[in-house]
């Protein structure tokens, strides 16, 4: 997920990570605006990563007050505080509540379009210099955390103290990357401070893929070993962040004081908690009435419910309990329903990949995954347009690669707007037959002639091996099930074996998040049921290290030195020509399985609720533009 593990997400997603960056950030879910190029100026400042979008909203009858709701997705739930997220939690909705709280250094999504809000953002947009080794970045001055204090670059070296102490806890953190890139950071003024790179980097990748990492936190506050300890500078020793680090890190898996513990009173951002349910995963936020920045809420407090089923979210959106929900793909029917009882229907599209893992580290299905031709032959065998059109009645698009898709987007290889592998089981079945595969009992091919030649079956596949395969999906959506249920016919009819294997998303973490060494993978292809890598706040550009670069964990253990080196390349070389060759490669080399890309939700919102209109790419609810009208 992410991640998600939103893309993630990203964030994603990104994660949002890796949000995003996410697993749904997965940290994880391309679509509708594009990424504006951010351009090196003669200053050394980075341009703006977005264009500025329309703000002005039709407020004449608005007025203040009021609670708005919203549901998450199915399955999903807030349980995470601490804006150095685990791998569990490194999921959009997640980054989502905690950048309401405390804002990021960046914030990802300028209304609809893709990019960095430079008005909700705490910075100016960073000064590049010493060939792209310097990065100066000079703070706003208006934010002060909710006890009075101002927010300073002390805040920003407090982040810095705690994540190089617990950089092997983040679910964003990837080895190489933030903070490992970062030789040492000065700070000449409470506005200022600069990063020392290890490298000359991409300034349109760090700023988007790096900066968004950075949280401010309130040292003042939350600089101490325990809770009972008082408030010092234990983080400014490498045994004293660590102590800090871990102290936060648990605090914030105790669910059950969300609501109480004063540390998560300390905030900058506009909203606050104001309850919380361990049981069910429900959430209030109240406004925060001290915060100072741009972009005050109207909304007197916001909730969040998580749903089991698709059948109780709806119940809770005709009950009136959810002002802002969604309609299942599976329910479009219901449509005329909700538009002639009060409420607005419109498709929320988030730039993300839909991607299915392979698990390359698996003994018992490695060994096949790891074949270029079996990559390709399973590729041939996804039927995207019957997906889109008979599962998903539409809302999605077609995606032709391993990177994310969004209409217009100046980051989407051009190769990749038609697919190198479309559907064409015939096409699947002679990849198969000339790799050495025959028929065996039950109509599932057996490896007839072993060994590593051109017309062999391949390194590790013995005589007699069956081409089957364990595939763990992700229950509780209807469309999704459909979806995989016709992979499966389609892959039997060339003479692969597809085995089931439903689970929770939980339950899929815990299982297919986690397996790429210790243990290896446990199952033959992996998928999550709206998107694998959501680009949001952890990630902006879509280059892919954070699922398929060294170290990964969200691509069954996928590794390759020629993907890395161009991984690395994009990283570092200016442009989008460096981008589109790590985006080429992955694709042409499957590394993982690509799917149609569902709309994050079908938007069920109350006619009465505005300011929601301008869908986050992300998949930010954002509450702090909502408002009621009269």
């Amino acid at each position: 997920m992410s991640p998600s593990r939103s893309l993630p997400g990203g964030t994603g997603a990104f994660p949002g990570g890796p949000s995003g960056s996410t697993r749904r950030w997965r940290h994880g879910p391309l679509r509708v605006a594009a990424l504006a190029a951010a351009a090196i100026m003669g200053t050394g400042v980075v341009a703006g990563v977005s264009s500025a979008a329309p703000r002005a909203h039709a407020v004449a009858h608005a007025k203040g007050g009021g609670v708005a709701s919203y549901a998450l997705p199915i399955g999903e739930d807030f349980s995470w505080m601490f804006p150095i997220e685990n791998t569990a939690n490194y999921e959009d909705w997640d980054s989502n509540v905690e950048g309401g709280m405390w804002r990021p250094l960046y914030f990802a999504g300028n209304g609809s379009q893709t990019g960095i809000d430079q008005q909700l953002s705490l910075a100016q947009m960073p000064v590049y210099s010493n060939s792209n080794r310097t990065v100066t970045v000079t703070m706003k001055k208006g934010f002060t955390w909710s006890d009075g204090t101002k927010v300073t670059s002390a805040d920003v070296k407090f982040f810095f103290d705690l994540l190089s102490a617990g950089k092997a806890k983040d679910g964003a953190y990837i080895p190489g990357e933030m903070p490992d890139n970062v030789t040492s950071v000065s700070y000449p003024s409470a506005y200022t401070f600069v990063l020392h790179l290890n490298h000359s980097y991409n300034p349109q990748w760090f700023t988007g893929n790096q900066l968004t990492w950075i949280y401010p936190l309130p040292a003042q506050a939350w600089d101490k070993t325990c809770a009972t300890c008082k408030v010092g500078n234990d983080a400014a020793t490498k045994s004293g962040a660590t102590a800090v680090f871990n102290f936060l890190y648990k605090q914030s898996e105790d669910l059950g004081t969300y609501a109480t513990n004063p540390l998560w009173k300390v905030v900058d951002g506009p909203w606050v908690i104001k309850s919380y349910d361990p049981t069910t995963y429900s959430a209030a936020f109240s406004r925060n009435g001290r915060y100072t920045g741009p972009g005050k809420p109207r909304l007197a407090g916001y909730q969040i419910y998580s749903f089991a089923s698709d059948t109780a979210e709806l119940d809770a959106l005709r009950s009136g309990t959810v002002t802002f929900g969604f309609l299942p793909f599976s329910d479009v029917s219901q449509t005329s329903y909700f538009t002639g009882h009060g409420y607005t229907v419109k498709p929320w599209q988030v730039f993300y990949n839909e991607t299915v893992e392979l698990g390359y580290t698996s003994k018992t299905w490695g060994a096949l995954v790891k074949q270029l031709y079996i990559r390709q032959a399973l590729q041939h065998l996804v039927d995207e347009q019957l997906y889109l059109s008979r599962t998903i009645h539409g809302y999605g698009l077609l995606d032709y690669g391993v990177a994310p898709d969004y209409p217009g987007s100046s980051f989407v290889s051009p190769q990749l707007r038609t697919d190198p592998y479309p559907y064409n089981p015939s096409a699947a079945s002679k990849l198969l037959s000339s790799h050495g595969w025959k028929q065996g009992s039950g109509g599932i091919d057996v490896c007839a002639k072993p060994g590593t030649g051109p017309n062999e079956c391949g390194a590790g596949i013995s005589k007699g091996k069956q081409l089957s395969f364990s595939f763990m999906y992700q229950t509780g959506t209807p469309s999704f099930a459909a979806q995989v249920e016709a992979f499966q016919t389609a892959a039997k009819s060339v003479g692969i074996g597809i085995t089931l294997n439903g689970q929770t998303e939980s339950t899929m973490f815990s299982i297919a998040g986690v397996c790429p060494s210790s243990p290896p993978c446990n199952w033959g292809l992996a998928a999550y049921s709206s998107f694998m890598w959501d680009f949001g706040q952890y990630e902006l550009i879509p280059v892919g290290g954070n699922q398929f670069g060294n170290g990964n964990f969200w691509a069954g253990g996928y590794s390759s030195s020629q993907a890395q080196k161009l991984i690395t390349a994009a990283h570092q070389q200016t442009g989008t020509q460096a981008l589109y060759a790590v985006e080429n490669y992955l694709t042409k080399n499957v590394a993982s399985l690509w799917w149609p890309l569902s709309d994050y939700e079908i938007v069920v919102a109350k006619n009465n609720l505005k300011g929601w209109e301008q869908l986050n790419p992300y998949a930010n609810y954002h509450p702090s533009s909502w408002y009621f009208t009269g």
